[in-house]
Order: structure tokens, then sequence, then C-alpha cells
């Protein structure tokens, strides 16, 4: 087997954006050329991360906006120290559905936090660790709404309006201008965009 470098790996973007379907191509793609892996998410990845998403997504439990960008930083610590670096340092390649940079947008810009003060929580608790690259899943509000549409169980991000995801894409916007970030147009069909992000892996690795 190719002896391949550890590589972190992170999938953004607002809501049904066919993030979750990609991963799933993704895994059976890197099973299939036995490319040693690891797939997480965030909130999650571990038990505690994954008892914290239970209270973050509870549209039942009401939070404060600092109370649960600890919560996920607290999560986002946990996660790197049990999951992503020991993958890593196996030279595995680490692809996690959402990371700091779902932080940045959802609560640093979306919920008013400020996004330069929630980057600078994440240096001053967690090293500003960030993944090598980023594909970020651009969506029309039009097709978010459409698409949520479909959904069966909702999480409270899913049924907000058409301002909110408006919100969520000129977050990703202002943080995504630098080379980290892949833009993926997730319009297109599910077979193209899994073409796209093979390309890139490929370089990569």
């Amino acid at each position: 087997m190719k002896k391949y470098k550890g590589l972190f790996l992170t999938f953004e973007g607002p809501e049904a954006s066919g993030k979750s379907s990609q991963i799933n191509l993704l895994k059976e793609f890197f099973k299939k050329n036995k490319i040693p892996f690891v797939l997480t998410r965030e909130p999650g990845g571990t038990i505690l991360g994954e008892k914290l998403r239970q209270l973050i997504l509870n549209k039942h439990i009401k939070i404060s906006k600092l109370e649960e960008i600890f919560m996920l930083m607290a999560a986002r610590s946990n996660h790197i120290d049990k999951v992503i670096l020991p993958n890593l340092n196996k030279g595995k390649i680490v692809i996690s559905d959402r990371f700091a940079d779902s932080t940045f947008v959802y609560q640093g810009y979306v919920n008013n936090f400020g996004i330069n003060q929630t980057m600078n929580l994440h240096k001053k608790l967690l090293n500003n660790f960030l993944p090598h690259k980023t594909f970020l899943f651009d969506l029309s509000v039009t097709n978010i709404i459409d698409r949520l549409k479909k959904r069966k169980q909702k999480n409270k991000y899913d049924k907000l309006d058409s301002n909110f995801h408006q919100k969520v894409n000129l977050g990703y916007k202002k943080i995504s201008k630098n080379n980290r970030f892949i833009h993926i147009d997730a319009s297109l069909p599910k077979k193209s965009i899994h073409l796209e992000i093979i390309k890139h892996i490929n370089i990569l690795i």
C-alpha cells in the first residue's frame, strides 16, 4: 500500500448543501483504492463531542451565544486530541464534516459574536489548529430552501428562514478569501461534484 502522509480535510457549507452525500461517496472511493482514512464530524466525533452536539442542536434548550461557543470549543479540543491528531500521526486522511469555519460563520457572524473575536478564541484555546484544505460547498438560498423542504428530520438551523441562510452564505464568503478553501458548486450533479473533489484530493496526496 502506498504510504500517504497525514492530511486533514474539512467539508463546509450551508444547510442542505450535500456535504454528507459527498463524504459518503468519498468513503467508498477511499475503500476501493485502499487509502487509509477516518471520517468524523463536528460538533461530535467523540463521546464528549456527541453529547455536546445533542445539547447544542436541541431546539428546546436555550443556550447563550457565549455558552454555545465554549461548548463547541470544548468539543473541538477533545476532537483534535482524541481523533484528528492521532490519526494524522498515523498518516491517515482525516475528513471532518464541519470544523472551526462553521463556528466562525454560525456563531461568529450569524449570531453576531464577531468573526474576529471567534477566530481569536480559536487561536488562544486551540492553537489555531486548522485543516490543510477545506471544500466549501456554495449553494444559493433558493436551492437551500427547496432541499430543506424535502428533509424529514430537521435540526434548529434547518428550520430558520431565508434571511438566516443568506447570512450563512455571506459569512462563508467573508472567511473564505484564502487558498485553504476549494470552492465547490453544490448545485451540480452529485457525480460531477464527486469527480471534482477526487481531482483535488489526488493532487493533495
